[in-house]
């Protein structure tokens, strides 16, 4: 049994549409599938019927529309995921199976969906203070690259 919330979707007539509330404005889902590279695809639309979202791969355990900054859209994550943490992607032999899409509010902890991370300390992507070395690359200085 789910610990958190998703929405239930029914596969049997995919491509699907299907409306969700969320925050008290209506949102309309289209959900269809791609044989060829077996993955789920979401458009997004808003309660008068524009589209605010066109070809949004579901991937595990990444929000939906989270590279998008629009403001009409719902201020909630929305992730492809396994509360069971056994799946490592999105697949027809996995979703609404094992892989659901779980809602997550944006004010929850800051728990990394896909890592279950829930901080940055000890991330090895911080930056360095110390620019003295900044302008070195693999291929040498700025200043020498492409001098012959």
């Amino acid at each position: 049994m789910a610990v958190n919330d998703y929405i239930d979707i029914n596969l049997d007539d995919v491509p699907v549409q299907f409306d969700y509330t969320i925050d008290d404005i209506d949102f309309t889902f289209y959900l269809y599938y791609n044989e060829v590279n077996d993955s789920y695809y979401i458009d997004l639309f808003d309660e008068n019927g524009v589209q605010i979202v066109n070809g949004e791969k579901l991937i595990y355990g990444y929000p939906l529309f989270g590279s998008i900054n629009d403001p009409r859209l719902p201020l909630i994550n929305i992730v492809p995921m396994d509360e069971q943490g056994n799946e490592t992607e999105v697949s027809k032999l996995n979703f609404t199976n094992t892989v659901q899409l779980f809602i997550k509010d944006t004010d929850d902890d800051d728990t990394d969906a896909n890592t279950g991370n829930s901080s940055d300390e000890g991330d090895d992507d911080t930056v360095s203070d110390n620019t003295a070395h900044a302008d070195i690359n693999d291929y040498g200085t700025d200043k020498s690259v492409g001098d012959e």
